[in-house]
């Protein structure tokens, strides 16, 4: 799950201080401080070819052609989960965004607050993280039509332990928890980018020629470039440490960074 954070605010000054106070909360992988600027265009830009969950604190009074609550209008119009925050030194502004549906998450008056800002980006962090959570859980009900030679066959894709390429190429072998070895036509990128538009971050491509749920690996050994899954079944693992560190980090989840 990407999150990334937007500041939209003209005072050079408040600028700063938000970014400052949104620092701890940056980890580089997964939230990033995406951009902070004074100019609507810029933020409007950012929406062009970016899909991550957009968290966008917004000045209302920018003194610029379009405000704040008109800037967040479009950007509800680009992307009707983007999650607003407006900063304001005048409450009737919240009147305004009432009628133009904007439904955002809070307003920061000025004189900004550290407590109040950390007390809303937390309760926000966590509502987005709950409802990926949430999301995650419809998608393991998710069925995929693997195909090929006239056959067809619909898994669930949580239950796929790990594909490898075939012998001819263009098709893959899947491979199933009940231990099932079904033949699709596909190649191996365009599949690993299918899974994760269905059920994101959960295949790794840990070969050239394999990829991975990584909910099934048992150990790995970076001496020997193996995993060892939980049914016994012993793949290839790439010799790049980028690699094995994201296994690493995929298998450990939020515990890897305490070592």
């Amino acid at each position: 799950m990407k999150i990334d954070f937007i500041v939209c605010e003209d005072n050079p000054k408040t600028r700063r201080t938000l970014c400052d106070w949104l620092n701890p909360y940056i980890d580089d992988e997964n939230i990033q401080l995406l951009l902070a600027t004074s100019q609507p265009d810029e933020v409007l830009a950012v929406f062009e070819d970016n899909d991550a969950t957009k968290i966008c604190l917004l000045d209302i009074n920018l003194n610029k052609s379009i405000n704040g609550v008109a800037l967040a209008e479009k950007i509800k119009n680009l992307n009707i989960n983007t999650r607003i925050i407006f900063i304001t030194a005048y409450a009737e502004w919240a009147v305004e965004s009432l009628n133009r549906n904007i439904e955002p998450f809070a307003y920061l008056t000025k004189p900004l607050d550290r407590q109040t800002f950390d007390w809303h980006i937390k309760r926000l962090l966590k509502k987005i993280q709950e409802f990926h959570r949430s999301h995650l859980q419809d998608k393991e009900s998710h069925l995929i039509k693997l195909e090929a030679y006239g056959r067809v066959h619909y898994k669930k894709v949580k239950t796929i332990t790990y594909i490898e390429t075939y012998h001819k190429e263009g098709y893959l072998v899947v491979h199933t928890l009940q231990g099932e070895k079904i033949i699709h036509k596909s190649r191996l990128n365009d599949m690993l980018d299918y899974l994760n538009t269905i059920y994101p971050d959960t295949f790794i491509q840990c070969y050239k020629s394999n990829l991975v749920n990584y909910h099934f690996i048992e150990a790995i050994d970076k001496k020997q470039g193996e995993i060892m899954l939980k049914n016994g079944t012993r793949l290839f693992m790439s010799r790049s440490k980028e690699v094995q560190e994201k296994i690493e980090r995929k298998i450990m989840g939020d515990s890897y960074d305490q070592y």
